[in-house]
């Protein structure tokens, strides 16, 4: 009797006091919701940064007073000695290594054991979700194995002269700016927009010729999100990430993808009314798909590359392509505006190799000093800043016993590494050199990662080098570039920037020779 009227005194209090308890009670769940994972790195004896409820450690991210490199770099300093460390995004934990023994392990000599990348598991259009990145473990192998071939040195050969084109059109962009300022990552971004447009979309975009053509109008936007956007996905990630499975959400801007793969249909459609062939990825990815149809024929084989799965590498191509490509252009010619003495030595060395020689695939790939210099920019300017892979196997990371469970993510802080001093000495400074021993180019394949690391690298690797060294030829023949007013050296990091972004722009003096 006693405990009955003590349940009904309590219950009246309650509902006396419900506008107190109530909200009280929804604090306490979200402070537990948020907070049930940060003994996860205690639990396995792992060193880890203390998080903050809801952000993890992405505080000074968030408000845009840490630029996301800078992180990279941070983190890595903070777990180089123990090798490995835990660091929050948001509530989920995220095991970063830092020694190259692991990295290696992780990237290429296990990589049985982590095939996978991360992706948001968001209810996106297939275009998305069926590219290079986004696909798991089999699918993966079966598109990238189909791809690869694609990507051969003979057939770069075959889309040279479409980069040539592209090129000569970039030379007729910079003499209207002669003996003027520029800012270089614009600049060289519609160079990469008229590539891109020839060599994956079959699109003559003019972006290098017509400011207002269709395609750089579209195109430009790609990244754009606006704050609205930026803080309800926010919201959705630290508050209910379970609900993206249900909602089209990306990081890019959607309408803008839409119309390019609007572009991309039309394009599709015109060639198999006119039945005529191009040398560019889109007509490779045609090919590969129709030649994957006939070897299926009536058997039960998975079709790997549908209409969709061609899209969603055509725009993956333009996505990954435009930014990494751009990036290290603008940040090479402006390195050369900065730093007189290399761009005098390049010039000599291109004069010298190409001198009454046809710029051929062949020519591209004897220029060892360029490429050296392309490296290096990649190393201090990498377009992105960390590398992940999605554990699909049980492991242990070798010589620890720190096992590693399905579905648990592991990250390398890529920028922490390529500044490291006892893998780049003095890495402040810029040394092409670095990447030449006994006069051959070289690098260690799991300690430079502008390109990922691994059997799921950037398959794009050689064309984007190939296109960089073709339009480096073109600009050292044609013009010399110096600092100007604008010039800001060295190079501010912008905070919000998801990719390398320099927070002043790439500002140089262009000069006809």
């Amino acid at each position: 009797m006693e405990s009955a009227n003590f349940l009904q005194r309590f219950g009246m209090i309650i509902l006396e006091y419900w506008k107190f308890t109530l909200p009280l009670t929804i604090l306490i769940i979200l402070y537990y919701h948020f907070t049930s994972t940060f003994n996860f790195f205690k639990k396995r004896g792992i060193d880890y940064l203390e998080p903050t409820v809801v952000i993890g450690n992405m505080g000074a991210n968030i408000i845009g007073k840490q630029a996301f490199h800078d992180f990279q770099r941070e983190i890595y300093n903070r777990f180089k000695k123990t090798g490995y460390g835990g660091v929050f995004l948001g509530r989920q934990p995220v095991l970063y290594i830092t020694d190259p023994e692991l990295i290696k392990a992780v990237t290429i000599r296990d990589f049985e054991n982590f095939v996978d990348r991360y992706s948001l598991p968001s209810n996106e259009p297939l275009y998305f979700k069926r590219n290079l990145l986004n696909l798991k473990s089999g699918e993966w192998k079966g598109v990238r194995s189909i791809i690869t071939p694609s990507f051969s040195s003979l057939r770069l050969k075959h889309m040279l002269h479409l980069i040539k084109n592209c090129s000569d059109q970039m030379v007729g962009l910079l003499n209207q700016f002669d003996n003027s300022e520029i800012e270089m990552k614009e600049t060289m971004g519609r160079f990469t927009l008229e590539v891109i447009g020839a060599c994956a979309f079959g699109i003559k975009s003019d972006s290098l010729t017509d400011e207002n053509a269709r395609f750089v109008k579209v195109a430009e936007k790609y990244d754009h999100l606006p704050w609205p956007k930026r803080i309800g996905l926010f919201f959705i990630l630290m508050f209910i990430p379970e609900a993206l499975r249900f909602i089209n959400i990306s990081f890019l801007h959607y309408e803008t993808i839409d119309q390019l793969v609007k572009m991309l249909k039309k394009t599709k459609a015109e060639r198999k009314l006119s039945n005529t062939k191009h040398n560019d990825f889109l007509q490779l990815l045609l090919d590969a798909a129709e030649k994957e149809r006939e070897e299926v024929g009536n058997t039960l084989s998975p079709i790997h590359l549908d209409d969709d799965t061609i899209d969603a590498q055509s725009l993956l191509f333009f996505i990954a392509g435009y930014e990494t490509s751009s990036t290290l252009l603008s940040c090479a010619i402006f390195l050369m505006a900065v730093k007189p003495e290399f761009q005098d030595k390049l010039r000599a060395h291109v004069e010298e190799m190409t001198k009454d020689k046809e710029v051929t695939y062949d020519v591209l790939s004897q220029l060892d000093y360029l490429e050296a210099f392309l490296l290096e920019t990649l190393r201090m300017y990498p377009p992105i800043a960390r590398i992940d892979r999605v554990c699909t196997k049980p492991y242990t990371l070798p010589g620890t016993s720190v096992k590693i469970n399905v579905d648990e993510m592991i990250a390398v802080p890529l920028y922490g590494v390529h500044m490291d001093p006892d893998h780049y000495p003095e890495p402040e400074q810029f040394k092409p050199e670095r990447f030449i021993r006994d006069g051959k180019l070289e690098k260690p394949s799991h300690l430079f990662l502008a390109f990922g690391a691994g059997p799921r690298n950037c398959i794009g690797l050689r064309f984007a080098m190939i296109s960089a060294k073709h339009a480096m030829v073109t600009v050292l023949k044609n013009f010399k570039f110096s600092t100007c007013p604008k010039t800001e050296y060295p190079i501010r990091i912008e905070e919000t920037a998801p990719f390398f972004k320099s927070k002043a722009g790439l500002w140089v003096k262009v000069e006809r020779l």
